[in-house]
């Protein structure tokens, strides 16, 4: 069993793999209060959940890392409850990416994961977009060369950015509107923020497609990604598992 960890700005996410086949994931909230007890807490529970009536030994561990203070403790969590040194992704290691960027250091590491993950299952020139707490879009060619993209404000972030500036708005949820005229203060809060995002990812994929010069095969991740892939211009694959498939893959190919 290999168990694949993603520490993401509002969430870290945890994958059970069996081979090749998640078998079971969980999610729980970033807090630089959480120890490494808590982060053993809920690998437990997550190994526990998919085998309730018996122990499974977990073979190996890879984390990826937005979030430099909770690093350590969860590699503390692997070795102290699993027993296992794990992999740290970061773009010192041979993963398999030609990463053409000024600076390889500055690349995310999910963003190294997803890179890896949908060039292996795509195998054309793509263009992943990863709605997170950042908004990514990430330029990844057929050869496997990391060409780079662009980060915006997440959609949360930039929500509730308007909301704590705003003294007479307030939160909503974010879904599809109706209508792009929004008659209430809610009606056009949805439209501006939902809409918004969605003509502004409409024009980042025409400005990089125009700026490389060829089309791309546009894979969404994250936690609206479906709905997004349903509302953009062009066809879009919806793939919600790419960054733990990407952390699969990579620990694959260097353990």
């Amino acid at each position: 069993m290999l168990l694949c960890i993603d520490i993401g700005n509002t969430d870290v996410v945890m994958g059970l793999f069996d081979n090749d086949k998640l078998i079971a994931q969980g999610r729980f909230a970033t807090s630089n209060l959480r120890t490494s007890d808590e982060c053993g807490i809920q690998a437990h529970h997550l190994v526990q959940r998919h085998h309730p009536h018996g122990n499974i030994e977990v073979d190996g561990v890879i984390i990826s890392s937005v979030v430099p203070f909770l690093t350590p403790r969860m590699a503390e969590m692997s070795r102290t409850y699993l027993k296992r040194d794990p992999i740290i992704l970061s773009s010192d290691l041979d993963i398999g990416l030609d990463i053409k960027v000024q600076n390889p250091h500055e690349v995310g590491a999910d963003r190294l994961a997803n890179a890896v993950a949908a060039i292996n299952a795509y195998n054309t020139d793509l263009l992943i977009i990863d709605l997170g707490t950042a908004t990514t879009f990430d330029v990844v060619t057929k050869e496997g060369e990391y060409v780079g993209g662009a980060i915006a404000p997440g959609l949360e972030s930039a929500s509730s950015g308007l909301v704590k500036k705003a003294a007479q708005l307030f939160s909503v949820e974010i879904a599809p509107p109706k209508h792009a005229i929004g008659t209430t203060t809610e009606e056009s809060m949805k439209s501006g923020i939902f809409l918004g995002q969605v003509e502004m990812m409409n024009g980042m994929i025409i400005r990089m497609e125009a700026e490389f010069q060829a089309e791309f095969t546009i894979i969404i991740t994250g936690g609206y990604g479906k709905i997004f892939a349903e509302h953009l211009d062009r066809d879009a694959i919806y793939d919600p598992d790419l960054t733990l498939q990407g952390l699969r893959i990579i620990y694959n190919s260097l353990a």
